[in-house]
């Protein structure tokens, strides 16, 4: 794992990772296509006279310009001739400077080597929360860790309303009996798919557990001997809505393999599909947080912003509703929207969520497919 902070001379950078002793370590700075690998003299284009040297641990990149986006990636450092895929990445960092960085202000996008995130806290802060103050009666601010937590949530939660994937996942069966190491691998480890003649018979498709689809990678018929039919190469992906269309059946109903009649036996064929298991790898979601539909992040967006307003606000006039003051004649008096059952914010909050509501209830089967039922 990396994790890059902005600090007051520049930008810390800590590696937390046993696997190896030392690293490769490499960054990029925002529009400018160059990698620099970390040196003794600091980030830059190696050279005999200058070779990379191996890290592990914390360093500080000070050798920067101020007011600029940076990504750190890094690799092992016995390793060849890495390829992207080998390499762990950070997101972009800032370093100094006040200027707002989001999708609303034209200037984020994805480092490369990482997914991203669907909007920034600065969106929130300044278009989805604008003119709202984010520091309490106390003097305590809301950071952009606590931003990001509660955007991270809103991404869930809008994932479990549509029945869709948005964050991208590795999604393989059996990963963990086949060997392959969580978070480098793979993301989620799914079970295998059960196999149904009638519906084979009469559609000839999969229903995959996740969706939109990014790439099928394998599918594969399995029997109870852990032979299996690759399916793979005949099969076309509907990637908005999940599905897997084979074009040649995965089985006729004369055909018996010999590992099939040992298992069903005296049975008889209606056990045949208790045999059969579809094994998928497949990735789901949107390639990085660039691919997301305007309309799903700014509803992504408006959902984080609820759970904010709902703390800040409390935070700002924490049980305040209305106060008056008198003396000699004169008076003052202020009233909130605030009470016991009532959001300082409420007015915003409620406008948010009609348009959450209206959004899911509009969008619910865009990704999938209506669910049709009959007596």
């Amino acid at each position: 794992m990396i994790v890059v902070t902005s600090v007051k001379n520049g930008i810390l950078v800590t590696i937390e990772d046993a696997r190896c002793s030392s690293y490769r370590l490499e960054r990029k700075a925002y529009n400018d296509d160059r990698i620099f690998v970390y040196t003794e003299n600091g980030f830059c284009i190696p050279d005999e006279e200058n070779p990379p040297i191996g890290v592990n641990g914390d360093i500080i990149d000070r050798n920067i310009t101020p007011h600029t986006l940076y990504s750190y990636r890094y690799v092992d450092f016995e390793k060849a001739d890495p390829d992207e895929n080998d390499y762990v990445c950070s997101n972009w960092v800032r370093n100094g400077g006040n200027e707002a960085i989001g999708y609303t202000f034209g200037n984020y996008k994805v480092a490369p080597g990482t997914w991203g995130t669907v909007v920034t806290p600065d969106d929130l802060r300044f278009t989805y929360l604008w003119g709202t103050d984010f520091k309490a009666t106390n003097g305590q601010s809301y950071t952009d860790e606590q931003i990001q937590y509660f955007i991270d949530s809103a991404v869930a939660e809008m994932e479990r309303r549509l029945d869709i994937t948005i964050k991208k996942r590795r999604i393989r069966f059996n990963a963990a009996e086949r060997g392959l190491v969580k978070d480098f691998d793979y993301d989620a480890d799914e079970a295998v798919y059960d196999f149904r003649y009638a519906r084979i018979a009469r559609y000839g498709l999969i229903k995959t557990r996740q969706r939109p689809i990014i790439k099928l990678h394998s599918l594969k018929l399995l029997s109870r001997f852990s032979s299996f039919t690759d399916l793979t190469s005949t099969t076309v992906v509907d990637k908005t809505k999940g599905l897997l269309k084979l074009m040649n059946r995965p089985l006729k109903p004369s055909e018996t393999s010999s590992g099939i009649q040992t298992a069903i036996g005296m049975y008889g064929k209606e056990t045949r599909g208790l045999q059969l298991f579809y094994a998928i790898d497949y990735d789901a979601g949107f390639e990085t947080s660039d691919d997301v539909p305007h309309d799903l992040r700014q509803i992504v967006a408006k959902m984080a912003a609820v759970s904010l307003l709902n703390i800040i606000g409390d935070g700002l006039m924490s049980g305040f509703s209305s106060s008056s003051l008198s003396m000699d004649g004169l008076s003052e008096s202020f009233s909130s929207t605030q009470s016991a059952t009532s959001a300082y914010f409420g007015a915003r909050i409620k406008e948010y969520k009609d348009d959450i509501e209206t959004y899911v209830k509009q969008n619910r089967y865009k990704f999938t497919n209506m669910p049709i039922g009959c007596l």
